[in-house]
């Protein structure tokens, strides 16, 4: 199992590397809230998702839950090298609408 994290990659993108699924979720960003809003000043903020290796719905579900949260912030997201994987979770899920591709 590889850990989930995040780096800072340029002002307004965090790179997400490792799994994002129901182990990895848990520790992967509620600390990094304070990182986004200070990144919202360089709008849109970009996750880029390169380096995932395995993802699930938990993993569908915290970008959802990750996206709303910068929705109240008023802060502009978007992804970037999505995984096919998580694509096929959120058309299965009826969810795609709500996750802004780049």
């Amino acid at each position: 199992m590889q850990l989930l994290k995040v780096s800072n990659d340029a002002p307004n993108v965090f790179l997400l590397s490792g799994e994002l699924n129901r182990i990895t979720v848990n520790d992967g960003w509620p600390h990094r809230v304070e990182e986004i809003k200070k990144a919202a000043k360089q709008q849109p903020v970009i996750l880029d998702l390169r380096e995932i290796e395995q993802v699930d719905t938990a993993g569908l579900a915290w970008i959802i839950n990750l996206l709303r949260d910068c929705k109240a912030q008023n802060v502009s997201f978007t992804l970037k090298n999505v995984p096919q994987t998580l694509i096929n979770l959120a058309k299965i899920s009826d969810v795609e609408g709500l996750i802004p591709l780049q």
